[in-house]
């Protein structure tokens, strides 16, 4: 029986050429490239933006986490529209407002201003993941899913490390309102380009071998209603086990790299501004490289459960000893935070075992769903941080800017470890998929 679909297999993907699969594919990866460089990019300008909004560092997280609070809260409305009106127009139209909201924040003058744009920005970045795995489904053969998503986080990752050394240097040359001017126009010429290469069905015989790959009968037509393929996805107590795994191991992600993890480098290893939004970076550097190896893992144990837990469990040492040793040598340093990436990656599974658990015309329901409650860890991670940050805080009363300790981080980014042990626990009880 295997030898048989593994023999079709190979038929399929000698039949069909997927050239054109990525090409479209790659499209909407350049846009999920863009969105993380705009997710990522008040890491390195977290002193500027205090100092601009004279705000505390819980108030920065908030600031922050106005890109989650929309991001989060979009996904499953976001997945079914993809369903519904397909990836062409949707992607089209969210880089438009995701670049308009870069806009919005580089001219802000208040601090209500500045969230205005963060969450415009969170509105269009909605679409930038699911647009790729929309997309991924669309366009290849199922045993192809892992892959095309492992290479979309290696390009969402190539954006995160852009907004680390380059953005941190044009921000230091110019000014951090600039720098958000130039990305704005980028978005731009994404949109133009999503509307001009993207294309919402492969050609007939290809779509018929695709559809046929996932399972499903008949041709790519959602449930009924909208609410029928929302229904069709919250009501699995597996969607819910797969998502709390996704939630747990992107705290790492968006407490620590996304916004706290340049501070404390600049804090605990007196680095400059520069090298450590470099050093920082290496993390995302580690998840981009890591994430389109991670499927041959899954082949090596022909399961998913074992790379998951693996996934987790590496970066709960790894990062422990990041947060409480002593300082390490800036070489150590950067490799912890590189492998520390690298095992993180694993955690893109989440997302090919939940599209396997839902039929594939709610495909872009079941990603919106998982992202979402992903996305939620930088809406608790980001100001719980900040908020622990302040609390310990032993500075005077007089500082218009709060620097912290490495104890005062350690004791913070706890929660970050807590989320780690979290993940590793929640295996236990997920089903494998593979």
């Amino acid at each position: 029986m295997r030898s048989n679909a593994k023999g079709a297999r190979g038929a399929s993907e000698e039949k069909f050429n997927l050239t054109h699969s990525w090409v479209v594919w790659a499209c909407a990866a350049l846009f999920y490239c863009y969105q993380f460089m705009l997710r990522v990019s008040p890491g390195v300008m977290a002193d500027e933006l205090m100092a601009s909004f004279q705000v505390e560092a819980c108030s920065l997280g908030i600031l922050v986490g106005c890109y989650n609070y929309m991001y989060s809260s979009l996904q499953i409305p976001a997945g079914t529209l993809m369903d519904y009106f397909k990836p062409r127009r949707m992607l089209t139209i969210a880089a438009f407002i995701a670049g308009g909201g870069a806009l919005v924040f580089s001219y802000a003058d208040s601090l209500s201003m500045a969230c205005f744009g963060r969450a415009l920005i969170g509105v269009g970045s909605a679409m930038g993941f699911l647009s790729c795995l929309k997309l991924g489904t669309l366009w290849f053969p199922s045993h192809k899913l892992p892959f095309v998503i492992g290479m979309t986080l290696f390009l969402g990752t190539t954006g995160a490390v852009v907004a680390g050394y380059p953005l941190a240097w044009l921000v230091h040359a110019l000014d951090w309102r600039l720098a958000m001017r130039l990305l704005a126009f980028v978005g731009l010429g994404v949109a133009i380009l999503a509307w001009l290469i993207v294309r919402d069905t492969p050609p007939p015989s290809l779509e018929k071998a695709i559809i046929k790959s996932h399972g499903d009968r008949g041709a790519h037509v959602p449930q009924a209603t909208i609410l029928e393929t929302i229904r069709e996805v919250i009501r699995k107590p597996q969607s819910w086990l797969i998502a709390l795994y996704g939630f747990s191991m992107y705290v790492p992600l968006a407490g620590f790299t996304d916004l706290w993890g340049t501070p404390f480098l600049t804090a605990v290893y007196h680095l400059d501004k520069t090298t450590a939004a470099t050093v920082n970076s290496l993390l995302y550097v580690g998840l981009g490289l890591g994430a389109p190896l991670v499927p041959f893992l899954c082949q090596l144990f022909n399961a998913y459960r074992p790379v998951i837990f693996i996934s987790a469990f590496v970066p709960l040492i790894l990062l422990s000893a990041v947060f409480y040793f002593p300082v390490f040598p800036l070489w150590a340093l950067m490799g912890l935070l590189f492998v520390s990436g690298a095992f993180l990656s694993g955690q893109f599974l989440a997302f090919a075992m939940t599209c396997a658990l839902n039929p594939l015309s709610a495909s872009g329901t079941a990603g919106g769903f998982h992202n979402m409650i992903c996305m939620l860890s930088g809406v608790v991670a980001q100001p719980l941080i900040g908020w622990v940050l302040d609390r310990t805080w032993q500075g005077g009363c007089q500082a218009a800017i709060h620097t912290f300790t490495h104890v005062e981080y350690a004791f913070a980014l706890s929660s970050i470890i807590a989320a780690l042990v979290m993940a590793c626990g929640t295996v236990l009880f997920i089903k494998e998929q593979y």
